[in-house]
């Protein structure tokens, strides 16, 4: 048999899922080390959900509580993130968007299927963005839903440049990941960000990747295998604005 040169492809590679991160399990065994292999764009957090993590171009920083960037270090573990190659997209022109549901459904039509997983990146000048990032959770892997209203910030910031960083997910995938649209933010940069609530974008550029391959890390602790993950989260209470 003639040997066979695989084909290169986009695989999403994801880790935890949302889940059991709402459900408390807040602990990774995946160093973002490990994680880089798997890609160089993506979004996610890090242990005891101490900020939003946010991957561009094979860099990785974590948003603290103030909205301000940071480096990540090779040692830093995550119980829950998203990551993939971006490579191959499609891209297209932006001009005026008024907010993020104008700008979500301009998206929508650029897909091909709503079985599949896309990887987004819009990048252009903002008049603004909203935000927000968290303090880390407290002792006792109480649910995400009911503590993060407490330690949440939100913050905006406006006349800014940068990058939106997102997937969308099917919605019969709810129980892996968000269903719909998830989105980051950092600024060209790469001073501040945070996990995406609202947005007003003068003009810029659009690209859509679609992915057809899925792997998972599950992780490998105590609390996650044993954990009850057949119960109903309310993920509303996290990805949305309160």
């Amino acid at each position: 048999m003639a040997k066979i040169i695989p084909t290169p492809r986009n695989l999403l590679y994801q880790i935890g899922t949302i889940r059991s991160l709402l459900t408390g399990v807040y602990e990774g065994d995946l160093s973002f080390e490990e994680l880089a292999h798997y890609g160089d764009f993506g979004l996610g957090t890090f242990d005891a959900v101490n900020g939003e993590m946010i991957a561009v171009d094979g860099h990785f920083y974590r948003i603290d509580a103030d909205g301000n960037a940071h480096a990540v270090t090779p040692e830093m573990k995550t119980p829950f993130a998203v990551i993939t190659h971006f490579h191959g997209a499609t891209t297209y022109p932006l001009g005026e968007v008024n907010d993020l549901q104008s700008l979500q459904e301009h998206i929508s039509t650029k897909f091909e299927s709503e079985n599949i997983i896309y990887a987004l990146r819009v990048t252009g000048d903002f008049v603004k963005v909203d935000l927000r990032s968290e303090h880390p959770q407290p002792e006792g892997h109480q649910p995400l839903s009911e503590t993060i209203a407490q330690l949440q910030e939100s913050f905006s910031f406006k006349e800014i440049e940068g990058s939106m960083v997102g997937f969308w997910f099917p919605e019969y995938m709810k129980t892996i990941n968000v269903p719909g649209f998830h989105f980051h933010f950092l600024d060209a940069a790469q001073t501040v960000g945070g996990h995406l609530f609202d947005m007003e974008l003068r003009n810029g550029n659009l690209e859509v990747l679609p992915l057809f391959d899925f792997g998972m890390h599950l992780i490998h602790t105590p609390l996650f295998e044993h954990v009850n993950l057949n119960t109903d989260a309310d993920i509303n209470k996290v990805e949305k604005k309160q």
